[in-house]
């Protein structure tokens, strides 16, 4: 009995090992490789903060997708191109930094802080998120929910 617990215990810390290790993003040799840009995705969709319901895409949106705006700076000058995915129902860019600004509706911010993965050698997602100091997620989904007032 004690061996297969033992074995038990085994394979899951293996398991979480080797789930922490993806979340890194593979080990690339990107020596050979000349990107011409690199893409920094970062996809989201906003939610309220204490229902969870998605408020730009949902059935009753509180927002429309013009009131979101990104930024690169506090100072909000300086845009971040981002794609409203209707479909999708998300947010999306591929010029996403270590530190933005979320706008809603002209009167909302939040300050969103990333640290990225490498997807391959010419990209990167976002890996871990804050908002206004409180981390968001580690080892994030592909759509990240963001919970606002």
């Amino acid at each position: 009995m004690k061996k297969v617990l033992a074995a038990a215990v085994i394979i899951l810390i293996s398991f979480a090992c080797h789930k922490s290790k993806n979340c890194e993003g593979p080990d690339l040799d990107c020596s050979s490789i000349r990107c011409i840009a690199h893409w920094y995705y970062f996809d989201f969709k906003l939610v309220d903060k204490t229902t969870g319901v998605d408020i730009v895409f949902g059935s009753n949106p509180k927002y429309t997708t013009s009131d979101i705006k990104l930024f690169f700076d506090a100072a909000r000058t300086n845009a971040i191109a981002l794609t409203a995915d209707n479909a999708n129902k998300k947010f999306s860019t591929m010029t996403a930094k270590s530190e933005m600004y979320l706008e809603i509706k002209g009167t909302d911010v939040y300050k969103l802080t990333a640290e990225f993965r490498d997807n391959d050698c010419c990209s990167s997602s976002i890996k871990v998120l804050w908002q206004d100091g409180a981390m968001i997620c580690s080892c994030c989904n592909d759509v990240i929910p963001i919970g606002v007032n």
